[in-house]
């Protein structure tokens, strides 16, 4: 009876060992590929994918932030394999080298913008100090500029101020003449605040925000065939978007800043989906910005 005991027991040993090294290869096999992004409205169909458990039987785990900048540090760290920006934050990477571009999301086509307490002219005309709340080291400081150049208006009269997404929220209630630069769901806030849009990437004839997906280049490499399957969810949640976009906005919802069904359906028509060719005034402002496109799934 002792000897069936210790054969029993020796028995459980291997059969746990074995269970053990099988999820140990088994997470070799398939490791977890970190994507860091936040609730910009061309991402909501990955959103969406990951409320409707798409991404379960995937190895990709989303990291979900507010400010742009995060995005950097968590690559940096080695904590994310990619993420979701545009070409502007891209250009900003350290170690943009080991970057490449997985597929083209849309452009920004008024999903941008910038807001103020005062009209242009009034911005024009001040002899305040006007402040200017953005996130410094990403897109909103390359828009501020385009708006400077193509409006001939003195920098001088400007001070930008380094800011997060929340502390905005709080800026737009000065009576002090200022601008936020910001996107949305975060646009909607603001105007809700009394702010009013002054310029965006709808207007400025300058500056073309294009929204991707960025890996390391390594693991594009090691998992084409994953990358593609991205893609592919990508794609069909935004089918989704088209048959029935009540249900695509409840489902989101939860992401989107508390903005009401009709701020997001309005905000989905200030950005132009990227499918297909790329357009050729396009690829010619990527290829000037060097953002590498050669390895585009789709």
């Amino acid at each position: 009876m002792k000897k069936l005991s210790t054969l029993f027991a020796s028995l459980l040993v291997v059969v746990g060992v074995g269970f053990g090294m099988w999820k140990v290869f088994s997470a070799s096999r398939h490791p977890e590929i970190r994507i860091s992004i936040n609730p910009w409205v061309g991402f909501t169909p990955f959103m969406y994918a990951q409320e409707k458990g798409w991404l379960e039987e995937t190895p990709f785990k989303f990291i979900w932030l507010v400010d742009l900048s995060d995005n950097a540090r968590l690559f940096d760290k080695g904590f994310a394999q990619g993420f979701t920006a545009t070409q502007y934050e891209l250009m900003r990477f350290k170690n943009k080298d080991d970057l490449t571009t997985v597929f083209l999301i849309d452009r920004s086509y008024g999903a941008d913008a910038i807001l103020s307490n005062r009209t242009l002219e009034q911005l024009r005309q001040t002899q305040d100090q006007i402040r200017v709340y953005l996130e410094m080291g990403s897109l909103n400081q390359d828009m501020f500029n385009a708006f400077m150049a193509e409006h001939a208006l003195d920098k001088n009269k400007f001070t930008l101020i380094d800011s997060s997404q929340k502390s905005m929220e709080v800026m737009a209630k000065s009576e002090k003449p200022l601008m936020i630069i910001t996107y949305e769901p975060y646009i909607s806030q603001m105007k809700n605040r009394g702010l009013s849009v002054v310029s965006s990437t709808r207007t400025l004839r300058t500056f073309y925000a294009i929204d991707a997906l960025f890996v390391r280049k390594s693991s594009l490499e090691e998992h084409p065939d994953e990358y593609k399957d991205l893609g592919n969810i990508f794609e069909r949640a935004q089918d989704q978007l088209q048959k029935d976009p009540r249900e695509f906005y409840t489902t989101v919802a939860g992401y989107l800043e508390g903005q009401s069904y009709e701020e997001f359906m309005a905000s989905t028509h200030q950005i132009q989906w990227m499918k297909g060719d790329v357009p050729a005034h396009i690829a010619r402002t990527l290829e000037k910005q060097n953002i590498p496109t050669d390895k585009l799934i789709r």
